[in-house]
Parts: structure tokens; C-alpha cells; sequence
């Protein structure tokens, strides 16, 4: 599937400059089955027998490499990743978008030190977007969620 070219140019009079200059990594992606991704369970790729706790891994299906991240906690970690489902929150604002935490979902429950208080594989939410210097945050909800605006996106399908 294709954008027409008057959506590329009404994409392209939202944003400053071009795409590419948006992109600070530019890699090639090898193309993973549709078929391939499908595990026993379903859908999922989400492996909840590994994490980093156990096995010292993310808790995703191994077909995919997943990029080590520094944590709040100053720990070696696992990124979260946008699923591309809208969390509605209260009033019918959609301003949250779902992720999945492959490494530990973080929290600062005492409001000063951060540590695991969801586990891995552990879906939650984040603002769409916002000002990078205000993030990460902590505090939100009664485990004192930590937040972020730029998670990971995890390419799942191809679309032929």
C-alpha cells in the first residue's frame, strides 16, 4: 500500500522538513513472515518465559533482536514499544497511546526510587506526545508509573 501523492504533501506541510530528516536511524529491516511470527498462543509475541529477571533477556519470542536500554534504576533494560492502539482515558480523551514493556515496567511507588511494579510483558500506556525535556516522568497512577513519549516501534508484518 502506497500514499497518494497529496497525502505525502499534506503529511509533508505538518512536519518541518522532510521525513528522512525526522529519522534518526536509518536501518534495513529484513522482511519476518506473517506466519512465522505466530506462536502457540496465538497472536503473541510477547514470551512471558523469558525476562529480565530469569533469563536476562526481554520477554519476546527470540526471532527478534531488541536493543538494551538504560533504565531509571540506572539497570540494563528493555525498551517499551508503541502498539499502535489508542488508550481512551476518562472523558473519552484518546491522548495515550498502549505500549508493551519487553523489560520491566518501572515505577517510583515511594516517588524516589524507581523499580519494577508491573513485570515484563505488561501492557500500559503513555502520552502520544510532548515536550522531550519534560520526560521521563514518574509519579503517575498509584504505582508512580514512569513515563515516556518516545518509545520503540517494533516493525511486526509485512503487508504483502
Amino acid at each position: 500500500m502506497e500514499c497518494t501523492p497529496n497525502q505525502v504533501l499534506r503529511y509533508l506541510s505538518k512536519v518541518s522538513g522532510t521525513l528522512v530528516d525526522r529519522i534518526d536511524i536509518h536501518i534495513d529491516v529484513p522482511a519476518i513472515s506473517f506466519k512465522k511470527l505466530r506462536s502457540k498462543s496465538g497472536e503473541r509475541i510477547i514470551d512471558y518465559t523469558r525476562c529480565p529477571d530469569t533469563t536476562g533477556s526481554a520477554a519476546i519470542d527470540p526471532v527478534f533482536n531488541v536493543t538494551e536500554i538504560i533504565n531509571e534504576a540506572g539497570q540494563v533494560d528493555y525498551p517499551y514499544f508503541w502498539t499502535g492502539t489508542t488508550h481512551v482515558r476518562m472523558g473519552n480523551i484518546g491522548g495515550a497511546g498502549a505500549y508493551i514493556s519487553f523489560g520491566w515496567g518501572m515505577g517510583c511507588m515511594d516517588g524516589i526510587n524507581a523499580i519494577d511494579v508491573h513485570g515484563a510483558g505488561c501492557q500500559r500506556s503513555d502520552p502520544k506526545d510532548g515536550n522531550p525535556d519534560d520526560y521521563p516522568s514518574t509519579g503517575n497512577g498509584p504505582q508512580g508509573d514512569v513515563q515516556h513519549v518516545f518509545n520503540f516501534v517494533r516493525l511486526v508484518r509485512d503487508v504483502q
